[in-house]
């Protein structure tokens, strides 16, 4: 399915990975990898040989027509079946063990990858024959949970199916969650648990090449039709493909996997070496000279780019902009609402941050002499001791769980810098090991910056939310779906309520509580200018100099104005699951306290959204009205 093909390209958390320069995170890259979803004490695990068979004992509840029931749970196993059988990738990182769903994983395949015009036509059509399927089975004969199961995958599918309406406006190769951009943690975060998976990894590196000249040529489509990038963006995309090839003989990508194949005990000393070559030959005549012929694609098609603004500019770039918006935030409000929602509270911080200035000179001279330096106590602290002060600090906060068990890995140093935005992310486990739990740690930043990014990775964010939700048995289908606004909203909501709740030691006892509230403001105002200027770029036609103007008449220094722009122009929306997601979720939030006043309890509050799972906001309101309908 064209979906499918987009989803191995377009980011998902990661994270992953965002890059982004505060708490990059999640695993939203390239080749199908599911975001932040697919995580802990799984969906039922019988073994089964059919996909229609997945989850016979699924507890339907004792209401709606069983045979409607059971026609909806094939469709689902059909769905789930299809997805984690189209590519290795997928499968790799969706199943660890094939007997848990009765799956055999598919032959070592990076998947489809036609972009012709005539394939695209044909996916279009099957595409909508699928959405067609979900819509003739009768939702009233479901159960509430089936119903809840439905309407969330039928949202999701039509908003997908609205991308070949523009089809020609979907990037492979945007800097920011494009393959060159994702490739590597593809590979170095896909797990050895078997010498077949050794063997499958090789024989996907063997295919790169291959698979990026499909998309290459999507490139040329794109640039005869007038949609090929801007030169800027083209400039990035060339940059990040070089950096990648430097040092070829001494790769990267070989030496790390050769230390990695040396600590695996189920191979003997002469298959590692023979792995180790062929990995060698992989790297140097397929990987490799995938960047190269990005390089010289891009260059050849420089200059044919019709448009260096945003995406509103191109026929039909408000629409699909709209499109990016609903599928990266969840969200199912206009632009024009999302831009008052961001306007308003643009203004709701700067009076916050000025209350605190005036009634507390003390806290806001500290947070500016400390700007640099907030944490210094945590520098002699490893990740791990970060985490579970973290955890002493918010737990009674939340919905209690049980210990969450959890490895902290650190970044190769051959990594570090290709990643050097990257402070951590959380790298979720297959559902049929929900004890996988990774946290990737770029130790070139130190510890002293982690409190809020191993929040918001770690506990309470989002490896805490994904053990949290899977412990509830969903649907399998439910843990594939990509809701990076959902996601990253609570991962930034407790990440900022975790700054809240830092003692900072070093600080006086009369301060220490407007100067927690600063940080989490002034962390809050970064994403919020980030998003809006974002919405100004690709759906109001904003220029750099009209992106100059708006930094200036806020009083911020223009000077990176134009780096700004160009991130925007080169990832549409890319931003808006870490500000916007947020606000709907915090909208969500107050909406439930006015409902219920003095019996809102916000652990409650919480623990409704944790179970609802990742969705779209306005289905999440429907749980939410539950949640209150219970509580009066």
């Amino acid at each position: 399915m064209f979906i499918k093909k987009l989803k191995k390209t377009i980011s998902l958390i990661v994270a992953s990975a965002m890059l982004l320069s505060c708490a990059a995170c999640g695993k939203e890259s390239g080749f199908n990898q599911t975001s932040n979803t697919t995580e802990d004490n799984g969906p039922s695990t019988q073994q089964t040989t059919e996909p229609a068979d997945i989850e016979d004992d699924l507890n339907t509840g004792d209401t709606g027509d069983a045979e409607i029931q059971e026609a909806f749970e094939t469709y689902l196993d059909d769905y789930f079946y299809e997805y984690v059988t189209s590519d290795t990738i997928s499968y790799h990182y969706t199943i660890s063990n094939p007997d848990s769903f009765g799956i055999e994983p598919p032959e070592a395949t990076l998947g489809d990858t036609d972009m012709s015009e005539e394939a695209l036509e044909k996916e279009a059509e099957e595409y909508q024959a699928q959405i067609d399927e979900l819509i003739a089975i009768d939702r009233d004969g479901l159960d509430e949970e089936q119903q809840f199961t439905y309407d969330v995958l039928l949202a999701y599918l039509e908003n997908e199916m609205k991308i070949y309406d523009n089809v020609y406006l979907y990037e492979p190769f945007s800097p920011m969650s494009g393959l060159q951009s994702n490739i590597s943690t593809v590979f170095t975060d896909y797990a050895f648990n078997s010498e077949e998976d050794v063997q499958d990894y090789i024989s996907l590196l063997n295919q790169v090449r291959d698979y990026f000249g499909a998309y290459l040529e999507f490139e040329r489509l794109k640039s005869e039709n007038g949609y090929f990038m801007a030169d800027e963006t083209a400039d990035s995309v060339i940059e990040q493909c070089e950096t990648f090839i430097e040092n070829t003989d001494d790769h990267f990508m070989i030496e790390l996997f050769n230390s990695r194949v040396d600590e695996l005990d189920f191979l003997s000393d002469e298959a590692k070496e023979d792995y180790k070559e062929q990995n060698r030959d992989a790297v140097l005549n397929s990987l490799i000279p995938a960047f190269q012929d990005t390089i010289d694609t891009f260059n050849e098609l420089k200059g044919t780019g019709t448009n260096d603004g945003g995406v509103c500019n191109y026929e039909g770039g408000s629409d699909y902009y709209e499109y990016l918006l609903a599928k990266r935030i969840g969200t199912s409000k206009s632009p024009e609402e999302l831009i008052e929602m961001l306007d308003a509270r643009y203004n709701e911080i700067l009076m916050e941050m000025y209350y605190i200035m005036m009634g507390n000179e003390a806290a806001y001279t500290y947070y500016v002499e400390n700007y640099d330096n907030l944490y210094p106590e945590l520098e002699n602290m490893t990740p791990e001791e970060i985490i579970s002060e973290v955890k002493e600090a918010t737990e009674n906060y939340y919905p209690e769980t049980d210990d969450i068990p959890y490895t902290i890995d650190y970044l190769d140093e051959s990594l570090e810098t290709i990643m050097e935005n990257t402070l951590a992310y959380y790298l979720s486990p297959a559902i049929d090991n929900p004890d996988n739990n990774v946290m990737k740690i770029n130790g070139s930043h130190g510890t002293s910056g982690l409190w809020q990014t191993l929040a918001h990775e770690g506990f309470p964010g989002h490896m805490y939310q994904n053990v949290y939700y899977l412990s509830t048995d969903p649907e399998p289908v439910r843990c594939i779906l990509s809701f990076t606004g959902y996601s990253e909203a609570w991962a930034v909501y407790v990440g900022y309520d975790a700054v809240k709740k830092y003692d900072f030691p070093d600080a006086d006892e009369t301060i220490r509580e407007d100067v927690a509230q600063l940080a989490a403001l002034d962390s809050e105002f970064s994403y919020l200018i980030m998003a809006r200027i974002d919405l100004g770029i690709n759906y109001e036609g904003w220029t750099l100099e009209d992106t100059e103007n708006y930094m200036t008449g806020l009083g911020l220094n223009a000077a990176s104005a134009e780096e700004m722009y160009y991130v925007f122009v080169g990832d549409p929306a890319v931003y808006q699951s870490y500000s916007t997601a947020y606000y709907e979720l915090l909208e969500l939030k107050e909406y439930a306290e006015d409902e219920l006043g003095d019996d809102f309890d916000v652990v409650e509050f919480e623990d409704a959204v944790l179970k609802a799972g990742p969705c779209q906001f306005s289905l999440l309101k429907e749980k939410i009205d539950e949640y209150i309908e219970d509580t009066k």
